[in-house]
């Protein structure tokens, strides 16, 4: 699936706003709470978006890949 940044600025910003919206109640996963060897579960910075990475990650993810793109483009509020 192609990135809403592809789309233009206000596709993006959109989608941005409809991920914050649907992440807002979402239940965060404790990770301390799952068996050894489970994906580690952290949350983006930008909308709260899941992001699973394998217990063995070395650096800790800040924003999802859609978040990401739009810090690199300068849209991230």
């Amino acid at each position: 699936m192609a990135l809403a940044t592809t789309q233009g600025k206000k596709v993006a910003l959109a989608a941005l706003a409809k991920r914050r919206k649907a992440n807002k109640t979402k239940k965060h996963i404790d990770n301390g709470s799952l068996p050894a060897g489970s994906p580690m579960y952290f949350y983006c910075d930008g909308c709260d978006a899941d992001i699973i990475v394998p217990e063995d990650y070395i650096i800790r993810p800040r924003l999802c890949s859609e978040c990401k793109a739009l810090k690199d483009l300068g849209w991230l509020e």
